[in-house]
């Protein structure tokens, strides 16, 4: 399921473009997506609605700054960070910032036909994370490096990520990274 756009596995976030989202609440980088998929990072710099996605499932995930009080359905979720929440993009959501900005970690899947798990984990120096078909591993906080399966080494830094293969691509540092899969619903 990787992207067609991501030849290759490591997916570099500073050279990705970026687009405003919503009325001027932020900017997003979509770091990968397919058919009925999309992972993408977005910074909410004011507070406001979300844009809406319906017939879709959201999994957000603050991966910078303090905290995020989302209110979905009329329900505030205080959302800290590096801790995933799931709803329906058929929800109206409004997010507001009482600390101040942050950045999101966002997946998107089509209900119907594909599913998303998001794992924030401690990565290891000594143990691997590899990364098969459809998933993905995005370095949120601390150093890190993927090994492919050539035996070649590129560091990565933060909100870099890489999208596994049939090679998997092992990464191993210290900090903390999303380990992210989609997969096609039967």
């Amino acid at each position: 399921m990787s992207s067609p756009e991501n030849t290759g596995t490591l997916i570099r976030f500073p050279d990705l473009p970026s687009t405003a989202w919503g009325k001027n609440n932020g900017r997003v980088k979509e770091l990968s997506s397919g058919a009925g998929w999309r992972l993408s990072i977005a910074s909410i710099d004011k507070p406001g609605a979300f844009t809406g996605f319906p017939g879709q499932d959201r999994i957000t995930v603050p991966v910078e700054g303090e905290l995020l009080v989302l209110t979905v359905d009329g329900v505030e979720h205080g959302m800290e960070r590096f801790r995933p929440f799931r709803y329906s993009g058929d929800s109206p959501a409004e997010a507001a910032l009482p600390t101040g900005p942050v950045t999101v970690l966002n997946t998107l899947v089509d209900r119907g036909t594909t599913g998303a798990s998001v794992l924030v984990a401690e990565l290891s120096k000594k143990n691997p994370q590899t990364v098969g078909e459809g998933q993905f591993v995005v370095l949120l906080h601390g150093s890190a490096s993927v090994t492919a399966a050539d035996g070649s080494t590129t560091a990565l830094e933060p909100l870099d990520a890489v999208a596994g293969n049939a090679g998997r691509p092992a990464v191993l540092g210290r900090g903390f990274a999303a380990l992210v899969s989609f997969y096609a619903l039967d």
